[in-house]
């Protein structure tokens, strides 16, 4: 039967999100950010075109621009680390000695304007205190959080005096002080719910446009020979080696799959699982082992914790996973099955002083983990010094690995054998910190969630809904909140993860952890703003 009234409901809603559309464009596409916009692909398009002889050309007019624009509106150097973190090294330089690309500069920028806005303070009239850089809250970290990173921060000045090589310890302190700036900073700026989610649209972009220059660089076979492994290039980004690449993808990827199950409506879930093919194929070609252990115990947070209805699903699993085990101990099942996954692995057959191609990667991580070990045993109270692993290693390695890379491959053994055991536990204070922090924060989403679900479902089932109850928009909102918690959450962990086979802490990547710690951080603070109607201030 023909009913008018579908048909017009039908097209109402059509008009109704046309409108809200080109409210919203009408609402971004003001002079100033399309002026920004403008501005900003003609920089990128000098940075990459001009020769490296006139960088300084156009390097002068970027700096003062984004300098001045950072002292007006702090919030825009947070805004641009994102992007600086992976694309920064493409403009470094040496300053007394120090490697300092884009993330460093933004992460000063934003410091000094908060320092300046003590001053203006004065200046500033009662009804303008929100403006430039007093458009902040006061001290808002959870103060377990502040303690557990001074704690961190003094371990490793404390194991300074015993450093080989001092300008080490000041690279490596230097990265662990921006971080603290942006925890410190980052939670104060970050005000509003839209701001958060601006923040995790660049991060993500910022992944997906490593991962483009990975598919070119797997496609036009742009690397060096020792980055072949099967016939197929390992592809590095900007990031100089495959593993911190397949580090930095999976923060992203671990956003945008959380998104894809865990989010509402078919624009954001369509754009996160889309962004979610582009970046895992990225991790795949970067054949980073690490990397993609790292990805599944993340994505196995996301369900357990997400999607609570696959519970009996898990249990059955872990119940097979359990059985599997018991079988191999007990001998049952042939070495015919097993040989291959280990020889995937690089589990079998490791030798330390004639190490095979398939295994000589593992080998050589063995190696330095044994390294690490014996510098640890040397110094047990204060390390080596801070970021002073490579300049100790020269009297330490074994065997043929004469090569000290940079680090043990395992953060947990770089940061004992560079602190001691001061270092390592106030570090493992610190991430249990971190995690506390963020689990706080999901929890009071969570229940938030839980509550206006049900409150939704009691207004929807009255057929005369009674004022003050939540809104659909509300119970989405809150709904992808929660999936933006879990997918932050997981980003974290899959760092941790991967810290257990390797060392994600270079090229900036430390203020990336801090910053998306920040988010899930504030997420907690906006729920307690919002009300069951949807009225309150920060949630916009």
């Amino acid at each position: 039967m023909y009913n008018p009234g579908v048909g017009e409901s039908d097209r109402q809603n059509h008009a109704s999100w046309l409108k809200q559309s080109v409210t919203g464009i009408g609402e971004w596409a003001t002079i100033s950010n399309l002026t920004g916009l403008i501005g900003a692909l003609v920089a990128i398009f000098c940075l990459l075109l001009l020769p490296s002889a006139n960088y300084w050309n156009i390097r002068l007019p970027l700096y003062l621009v984004i300098a001045i624009w950072t002292m007006l509106r702090p919030r825009v150097a947070l805004y641009l680390l994102p992007i600086a973190i992976p694309w920064g090294s493409l403009d470094s330089f040496n300053l007394g000695g120090l490697n300092l690309n884009g993330a460093d500069i933004l992460v000063a920028l934003l410091a000094a304007s908060w320092l300046m806005g003590f001053a203006l303070r004065r200046f500033v009239e009662q009804g303008d205190a929100n403006v430039g850089p007093l458009d902040r809250e006061g001290f808002n970290l959870p103060r377990y959080l502040a303690i557990a990173t001074a704690l961190l921060l003094l371990a490793m000045l404390i194991s300074m005096p015993t450093a080989f090589n001092l300008n080490s310890s000041i690279k490596e302190l230097s990265k662990w002080l921006e971080a603290a700036v942006i925890l410190l900073l980052g939670a104060q700026y970050i005000r509003t719910r839209r701001q958060v989610w601006i923040l995790i649209t660049i991060i993500i972009l910022a992944a997906v446009s490593q991962a483009l220059l990975g598919y070119a660089q797997a496609f036009l076979n742009l690397g060096p020979e020792a980055f072949v492994r099967d016939a197929g290039l390992r592809v590095y980004g900007t990031f100089g080696q495959p593993n911190p690449y397949a580090g930095y993808i999976n923060m992203g990827l671990s956003i945008t799959i959380a998104l894809a199950l865990l989010a509402r409506g078919w624009a954001i879930q369509c754009l996160a699982a889309c962004a979610t093919v582009i970046l895992a194929l990225a991790l795949y070609l970067s054949q980073s082992r690490g990397g993609e252990i790292a990805i599944t115990v993340a994505l196995f947070l996301i369900v357990v914790v997400g999607l609570p209805q696959l519970h009996r699903l898990l249990k059955l699993g872990g119940i097979g996973v359990l059985g599997v085990v018991a079988a191999y101990l007990a001998g049952l099942l042939p070495d015919s099955l097993l040989t291959p996954i280990l020889r995937t692995l690089g589990l079998t057959s490791i030798s330390l002083s004639l190490p095979s191609k398939q295994d000589f990667s593992t080998a050589e991580r063995l190696a330095h983990w044994i390294a690490g070990i014996r510098m640890f045993q040397d110094h047990p109270f204060t390390g080596v010094g801070i970021g002073n692993y490579a300049d100790a290693y020269p009297h330490y390695f074994i065997t043929i690995f004469v090569n000290p890379l940079g680090h043990a491959h395992n953060y947990y053994i770089n940061i004992a054998a560079e602190t001691g055991i001061f270092g390592l536990v106030t570090f493992l204070l610190f991430l249990t910190a971190a995690f506390i922090a963020g689990a706080r924060s999901y929890r009071a989403i969570h229940r938030k969630y839980i509550q206006v679900k049900q409150s939704h479902t009691v207004s929807s089932s009255n057929p005369t809904p009674k004022k003050g109850l939540p809104s659909p928009d509300l119970t989405k909102m809150l709904t992808n909140d929660r999936a933006l918690a879990v997918g932050l959450l997981a980003a974290l962990l899959s760092v941790c993860v991967h810290n257990m086979v390797d060392n994600l802490y270079v090229h900036s990547m430390t203020i990336l952890f801090s910053l998306l710690l920040v988010l899930v951080i504030r997420l907690e603070e906006m729920i307690s703003h919002t009300d069951n109607s949807g009225g309150q201030f920060a949630y916009q």
